[in-house]
Order: structure tokens, then C-alpha cells, then sequence
């Protein structure tokens, strides 16, 4: 059985001055994808899950990971994609890019690929899923796929 984790963007629609969850095309393909892999699935959103910005203080590199200001709010994602065998990234494309709190999430598990792979993720395979229309979507991919894949995939 397939252990999955799906980190994906909600869109939220500003309907007479409240704020509702939409759930997009983005979200309804890393949906699709994920039922079709079986097993369990544990989802998460962002901003609402996660809505930090690295600040860069390099203490995940210098120390370890706990000593992230964020590490106690990021735990629960953490931990999950070190239990998934599978790991989704969703994210629609904003400005030629991945949605900013893709990105921030991102830039939290930097100390996992930047000096050396983290070895958890050796044997995990990732999927990194985006909507745009045109030709936008072919950065936002980078973006998602260089810090989970090291640049070993093909488009």
C-alpha cells in the first residue's frame, strides 16, 4: 500500500467580504492522480496549513532542522512526506511561477537538498502537477521539481 502526501495551493474566492476555499483544476488533477495511485492520502493546503516565510536565519543548515522558528508548525508536513512513498506538489501558476506559498514551503526544506541529498528521500518518487494557459507552466515546474527531484527528471 501506497503512503501519499498531497501539498497543494487553495485558491480562496473574496465573496462579499468572506473568504471561501476554492478548490481548482490544479487541485482536482492531484486529486485524480492520487485516487488512482490507491493507498492512503494525507493532504495538505497553503497557505492554511502553512503560511510562513523562511527568513533565512540558516539554522536548519548550521544546526538541524529543529532549530527552524518554523519547525513545530512545519512538523506535521515533515512528517508526512517522510512517511509518503509518493509526494504531490500542486501548485497553479501566478506570474509565470509557483504560487508564493508553494515557493516559501519550498524554500523551508532547503537543508534537505542543498549540501547533500537528504537520505530520506532516496527511495521517494514525486509528482509535481500545474495548470496555466500557454507556456507558462514550464518554469513553475522548475521551480516545484529541482528541489525534490535534484534535477533528474525530464519534461
Amino acid at each position: 500500500m501506497f503512503w501519499k502526501v498531497l501539498v497543494g495551493n487553495v485558491e480562496y474566492e473574496n465573496n462579499h467580504n468572506t473568504r471561501a476555499e476554492h478548490k481548482g483544476s490544479t487541485y482536482h488533477i492531484a486529486k485524480m492522480l492520487s485516487e488512482k495511485l490507491e493507498g492512503e492520502v494525507t493532504e495538505f493546503f497553503l497557505p492554511r496549513d502553512f503560511d510562513s516565510f523562511c527568513i533565512g536565519c540558516t539554522n536548519c543548515f548550521e544546526r538541524s532542522e529543529t532549530s527552524c522558528p518554523h519547525y513545530e508548525k512545519l512538523r506535521p508536513i515533515t512528517k508526512a512526506m517522510d512517511d509518503a512513498d509518493v509526494i504531490i506538489l500542486a501548485s497553479p501558476v501566478y506570474v509565470y511561477h509557483a504560487t508564493g506559498a508553494m515557493k516559501s514551503f519550498l524554500d523551508h526544506y532547503g537543508y534537505r537538498w542543498w549540501y547533500t541529498v537528504w537520505r530520506k528521500m532516496f527511495h521517494k518518487q514525486a509528482v509535481c502537477i500545474s495548470t496555466a494557459a500557454g507556456e507558462e507552466w514550464k518554469a513553475q515546474i522548475k521551480i516545484c521539481r529541482q528541489p525534490v527531484l535534484l534535477g533528474d527528471c525530464k519534461d
